[in-house]
């Protein structure tokens, strides 16, 4: 293209693009935005009606989808801001995309699921990387000033634009000893908010920066119930090499983690407190914690420590034990099965049927007869509720499970009896024809 191009005639050209700028304003707008030094505030009226004309209709509910989603398009927007930033007209990129999104704030209440929010979202990350290649102070003062107004907006709060935290980490790029105040009176609003731990970071990486690390280390120990900040009182103390300091950040979270689901990150901080420490006795109850909340992964942890110690086979049965009043039943049949104890899996599997799809394979060989008669008793009991032709192919994918266990025989028996005793059920019978 650049060969061909360069053979054109000049005036030639000129007028092509002359003629075709008329009729494509992508064209025009791309040319305008790469050659032409941007006027501000011709530029921020061109975008505001981009920004309009993309956005129009979306608080109309008639033009929404059944499930109540919107639908816009942006991307030539999106795309001049690009430009405008690779350019290095950081204000101008800045106060166009702070118009997307003060315009998508001002709709949060007639978003769909999530296409507003969304937007919105990567706008932030625009303003971030804007920030990010700002070099002029003029433009760090703007980015600044502007991050601080669009912090304070109202529009959008009742409906999840809790966005002041972000806004306000961008402006902390920019904090200097002159506008420090500024901004820790912004953040003041915000402290009692649902988003104080990432106010409270700014906070910290403001006393960092221009208080140092004593006045810092201060402001952590004030603040450990926000656990990000407990967290890096945490790392500190290992990297101190404080572990006693670190147990008890950990012993302390746990306290109050109350969590009604899921495991705290911090019992697996404490864990490896004691590993750093070789704490063989507290590694222990540790592992059997974490193990008894449900990872399986730390039963080979415990498995491993006991083998060490010599202890494994004297606390080998009790451990079972546990398992099986604590643990899930899949869980405990998963630890069955990794330690061989075919007997008591197969005790499991006659009080959870369900699970012959799982286990049957592994059993069928030492228990034919107990396995075959699960596999009969759990798939008649699908067949029969099976209503729809999706639901029997179901039933069938268990009997060739079943086949493929090595009861070959019984499945094939099964069938011929499930097309007896379904014969009225045409869409069944057609399904069982096929798989045997």
């Amino acid at each position: 293209m650049r060969k061909l191009l360069e053979k054109l005639d000049r005036d030639e050209l000129l007028d092509f693009l002359e003629e075709y700028t008329k009729n494509d304003t992508k064209l025009a707008n791309a040319l305008n935005v790469r050659f032409v030094e941007p006027e501000f505030e011709y530029e921020l009226i061109k975008i505001k009606n981009l920004i309009d004309n993309a956005l129009d209709g979306v608080s109309d509910y008639s033009v929404r989808d059944s499930w109540g989603n919107v639908s816009f398009y942006t991307g030539d927007i999106i795309e001049e801001i690009h430009q405008r930033t690779d350019q290095g007209h950081i204000r101008i990129a800045f106060a166009e995309v702070e118009l997307l999104y003060r315009k998508l704030l001002s709709l949060f209440e007639y978003q769909g699921e999530c296409e507003i929010s969304d937007e919105a979202g990567y706008c932030l990350s625009m303003m971030s990387d804007i920030a990010d290649k700002a070099i002029s102070t003029d433009d760090k003062k703007y980015i600044f000033k502007q991050c601080i107004k669009m912090s304070e907006l109202k529009d959008g709060k009742d409906y999840g634009a809790d966005y002041e935290d972000e806004l306000l980490k961008i402006a902390a790029k920019f904090a200097t000893t002159e506008n420090r105040m500024e901004l820790e009176r912004a953040l003041a609003r915000f402290d009692s908010s649902w988003r104080e731990e990432e106010i409270k970071l700014i906070h910290l990486g403001l006393i960092q920066k221009f208080d140092g690390e004593k006045s810092a280390e201060c402001f952590i120990y004030e603040n450990l119930r926000c656990p990000k900040i407990r967290e890096i009182a945490f790392v500190k103390s290992i990297n101190n090499k404080n572990y006693a300091e670190a147990e008890r950040l950990c012993i302390e979270a746990l306290s109050i983690d109350n969590r009604h689901f899921g495991i705290s990150p911090w019992i697996y901080k404490l864990y490896s407190v004691y590993e750093e420490t070789g704490n063989i006795a507290d590694m222990e109850k540790t592992a059997k914690k974490i193990l008894f909340c449900g990872d399986l992964t730390y039963y080979e942890k415990l498995k491993t420590q006991l083998i060490r110690q010599k202890t494994w086979d004297n606390q080998y049965t009790a451990l079972l034990s546990e398992c099986a009043a604590t643990l899930s039943y899949t869980m405990y049949m998963e630890i069955l099965e990794k330690e061989h104890e075919h007997k008591l899996l197969l005790k499991e599997l006659e009080k959870h049927t369900s699970q012959v799809y799982n286990y049957g394979k592994i059993l069928v060989e030492k228990y034919p007869s107990d396995v075959s008669r699960i596999f009969n008793s759990q798939i008649n009991t699908e067949a029969d509720a099976a209503n729809k032709r999706e639901r029997y192919r179901d039933v069938c994918l268990h009997i060739v499970q079943f086949s493929n266990s090595g009861c070959k025989t019984d499945a094939a028996r099964l069938v011929m009896e499930l097309k007896d005793r379904y014969k009225h059920r045409p869409a069944f019978v057609d399904e069982l024809t096929k798989i045997l």
